[in-house]
């Protein structure tokens, strides 16, 4: 439920109270004027109705609110002579009913009831089709008349002073609701302000990390050249002149020459071929 829904079932939670005083008001003063049985029972039905209604608006709103209006109308209909016609107090609460219905409902459910209060209005005012459901009542006396014409204006002053008070408390808490985001902002606005000044320094840090990491990289780089030309020259000019000593030992063992030497010969031709071996690694290394 939004908070015009909410506002506005609050104000039919009151109206429902205003209405049982005031129906409750009218058939004191019906017992009164002695007015017919019929009227008397429409008035305490009206009572036990409205309950009704107070008990299931909360669950049921929308139902609760139509029948609420409907009975409204058809005890005005009920009771248009009987409370004195056009000079009686029933138009006045039909003008009431209407600002009611303007308050406590929206969308098609308002636009609705209104055109069947209005309806019900130009009825009475064009036609006699509706007068032949409520008889007059001699009883009904300009005091009648006074004290209904009283009870529908402190109906229609009650309901505007509800409305004033729910107004300035809403005012109030809009108020209150502005401070609170004013402070909200001013608080986001001070983070900003120092995640601003964080992120002007990660990226500061960060530039320097860039940077000393490039040099890294470049010096890496710089060290892995130099060594791959170092071990590029070395492994060559090693093998050089341990290739030539190869082919030496392989020429005199070709020329079959033997001599207490040859054990001597066989460890340095050993000897020759491991370094050849490492050489050889070493170049497959830095390839």
């Amino acid at each position: 439920m939004d908070i015009i829904q909410r506002f506005e079932a609050r104000v039919f939670h009151y109206g429902l109270i205003i209405a049982f005083i005031f129906r409750l008001i009218r058939l004191v003063h019906e017992l009164i004027i002695d007015s017919p049985t019929f009227i008397l029972l429409l008035g305490a039905f009206n009572l036990f109705l409205i309950v009704i209604i107070y008990v299931i608006h909360r669950k049921y709103f929308q139902v609760a609110f139509v029948i609420f209006y409907l009975q409204i109308l058809i005890t005005s209909i009920l009771t248009w002579n009987n409370a004195g016609g056009w000079n009686g107090a029933v138009p006045y609460l039909l003008l009431v009913v209407m600002v009611a219905i303007v308050i406590t409902s929206h969308g098609f459910l308002q636009v609705v009831t209104l055109l069947t209060c209005g309806l019900i209005v130009l009825l009475f005012s064009y036609t006699t089709v509706l007068n032949s459901f409520s008889p007059p009542t001699s009883n009904y006396s300009l005091i009648s008349r006074e004290i209904d014409f009283f009870a529908n204006t402190m109906v229609l002053v009650l309901i505007t002073y509800y409305l004033k008070e729910n107004f300035f408390s809403f005012r109030e808490s809009v108020e209150r609701t502005n401070a609170r985001l004013k402070t909200s902002s001013e608080k986001l606005m001070d983070q900003t302000g120092e995640l601003h000044l964080q992120q002007g320094e990660l990226n500061t840090l960060r530039n320097d990390l860039e940077n000393i990491i490039l040099g890294k990289v470049n010096e890496s780089q710089k060290k892995a050249e130099i060594l791959k030309e170092y071990a590029f020259a070395n492994s060559h000019r090693v093998r050089a002149p341990l290739a030539r000593v190869l082919g030496l030992i392989d020429l005199i063992e070709i020329e079959g020459k033997r001599n207490s030497s040859s054990d001597a010969l066989h460890r340095i031709k050993r000897d020759a071929q491991e370094i050849d071996i490492i050489l050889k690694k070493i170049d497959s290394i830095i390839e």
